[in-house]
């Protein structure tokens, strides 16, 4: 059973292009839970070896442990293994992290009342970045050009490229609850609109401005929903979102307006 797990969640890892690394307010590293009331945890190692996980609220401030329960199962997949774990400070603090330089580490939550766990995971790999030279497991160097880093590119129809693939990306993370997916494209896709109306014809430019504003809007409201752990909030954001950008496509001419990136 746990082999199938590691197994599952390392498919569901790779469906997103935009997941990134994101560090907590602490250094450690920041991952999505899919509750509104645990709704994250900040990973860390300590310098004996041992994996420390704290939990944070939506705004990143630490939640208290309380009677929250957590199970940590790390190794090879073949042969996991349940660790053990201490609470002191808030914090859970495992046995000594198995050997080994690239595994999974699958934690399950248990809260107070809950009928089910819910169940996160990280990717622990021991290799050193060549930029940062942290390693992979906590190297933030790909949120460099992303989420709010990424640069709009100077022609029209690569803009527009972009808008549609962060407006894909948008779809399918909201449908499958991709929180950490969410996170990075509505940082990003704001700052692609920004640049539209500069790129846009004098006549249209107002127009396409209070368009802009109205889809950043939306996405705020996309963001804040994710960020609180209730996607279903999202939905009539997301349609939001899909009207604005058709009455804001019809602004500049179709093959501009539906242009895709190249492969």
């Amino acid at each position: 059973m746990k082999t199938k797990l590691i197994a599952l969640l390392l498919l569901t890892a790779s469906l997103y292009a935009h997941e990134r690394i994101t560090l907590g307010p602490n250094g450690g590293r920041l991952i999505a839970i899919d509750s509104p009331t645990t709704p994250n945890a900040e990973f860390s190692v300590t310098k004996d070896n041992r994996f420390q996980i704290g939990f944070l609220d939506k705004n990143l401030k630490p939640l208290p442990v309380g009677k929250r329960k957590l199970t940590v199962t790390a190794g090879d997949r073949s042969n996991p293994k349940k660790l053990t774990s201490e609470i002191k400070d808030d914090l859970f603090i495992t046995e000594v992290a198995p050997a080994g330089n690239d595994y999974h580490v699958i934690m399950q939550l248990r809260e107070p009342g809950a009928a089910k766990g819910k169940t996160f995971r990280l990717h622990y790999n021991l290799s050193k970045c060549p930029e940062c030279k942290k390693p992979e497991w906590l190297c933030a160097c790909g949120g460099k050009e992303s989420g709010k880093n990424i640069q709009p590119p100077a022609a029209l129809e690569g803009l527009w490229a972009e808008i549609n693939q962060h407006t894909k990306e948008l779809r399918e993370g909201v449908a499958d609850k991709a929180y950490e997916a969410i996170d990075e494209v509505t940082e990003a896709f704001p700052v692609l609109a920004t640049a539209l109306p500069g790129k846009t014809d004098p006549a249209k430019k107002a127009e396409a401005g209070k368009l802009v504003d109205e889809l950043k809007s939306a996405l705020d409201g996309i963001r804040e929903a994710f960020a609180a752990r209730k996607p279903d909030d999202a939905t009539l954001h997301l349609e939001a979102v899909e009207k604005i950008l058709s009455t804001l496509k019809s602004l500049y001419p179709p093959a501009i307006a539906n242009a895709t990136l190249k492969e």
